[in-house]
């Protein structure tokens, strides 16, 4: 098997086959082209990275690393302590400070409980009806918005890739579902001088291929165990493995349609924004969710 670009022996075939180098190439294009299209960073612009550590955020930080000089943007990383043993630890913290420092990166570091300033944060999870990963990344979206305004960043950029939207999708799609629409896009502008815009820039890449990236860049990961977005053991998972046997390229077909499309539901409708009276953070009710929450934990 050659490579489809270079003729060289073929190292990894996905989609189509490539030797490292090409492959590595590819996928940078790719992610330019898609940054390029959606104008997802202006010239100048200071971009914040979400980093956990894993394949996904690690991606994404590498190719806009990559890509900063040419597009001329600022970069830099934030990694966030979830303050969970089996989630985060110190070795992800230097996992992380280790990729950055290597790349002259500049590198954020804070965790739930100097964040939030909440002493026993699994307490939180006691008092809320969310499941554990919404409770997880309703903190974490507050933090990193919150982060990223106060430290004068003009976007945050995350590593959801075409596997993590189509899952959303279905998922929300069969419990009937409709006002996320926002969260399916390469992306979300702001809608609110409290809230920074969200880019994903890579909404066309499949897991799989973030997989090779990080492999063939031989860049070290250290990623939750427990979160099932790391696992990703799941029956959808199941189902889009038996999609990917039949029709290969089903899952970048469908993303790439869906960033075109206009999706209205009946749950869908303007929302009156207001600023938490507690926190003066942006919801659409008197008292926000995180400061709900807190409030709960002052009951007990």
């Amino acid at each position: 098997m050659r490579c489809i670009i270079c003729k060289k022996e073929a190292e990894i075939k996905i989609l189509a086959p490539f030797c490292s180098q090409c492959f590595i190439i590819h996928y940078e294009r790719r992610v330019k082209r898609l940054i390029k299209k959606w104008k997802l960073i202006k010239k100048n612009e200071r971009i914040l990275v979400c980093v956990s550590g894993g394949k996904d955020s690690l991606s994404c930080a590498e190719a806009l690393y990559r890509l900063k000089d040419e597009l001329q943007f600022e970069l830099a990383v934030l990694h966030l302590d979830v303050n969970f043993f089996q989630c985060s630890n110190e070795r992800t913290k230097n996992v992380v400070e280790k990729f950055c420092a290597e790349r002259n990166i500049p590198f954020y570091f804070t965790s739930f409980k100097e964040y939030l300033n909440i002493e026993k944060i699994e307490r939180i999870f006691e008092v809320s009806q969310r499941p554990r990963c919404g409770t997880c990344g309703l903190l974490k979206r507050y933090i990193f918005n919150k982060f990223a305004r106060e430290n004068n960043f003009d976007k945050i950029a995350t590593g959801h890739c075409a596997d993590d939207i189509i899952k959303f999708f279905f998922k929300n799609f069969e419990s009937g579902y409709f006002d996320w629409t926002d969260k399916l896009k390469p992306l979300t502008p702001s809608f609110h001088p409290k809230i920074v815009a969200r880019i994903r820039p890579l909404y066309l890449c499949l897991e799989v291929e973030n997989y090779a990236y990080i492999k063939f860049k031989n860049i070290e990961i250290a990623a939750c165990v427990l979160c099932s977005y790391f696992t990703r053991k799941d029956k959808w998972d199941e189902i889009f493995r038996f999609i990917d046997e039949k029709r290969p390229q089903f899952k970048l077909n469908f993303v790439r349609n869906l960033a075109e499309a206009e999706i209205k539901g009946k749950n869908q409708k303007e929302k009156e924004l207001k600023e938490c009276e507690i926190c003066g953070e942006v919801t659409d009710k008197k008292i926000c969710a995180l400061c709900n929450l807190k409030l709960k934990l002052k009951k007990r």
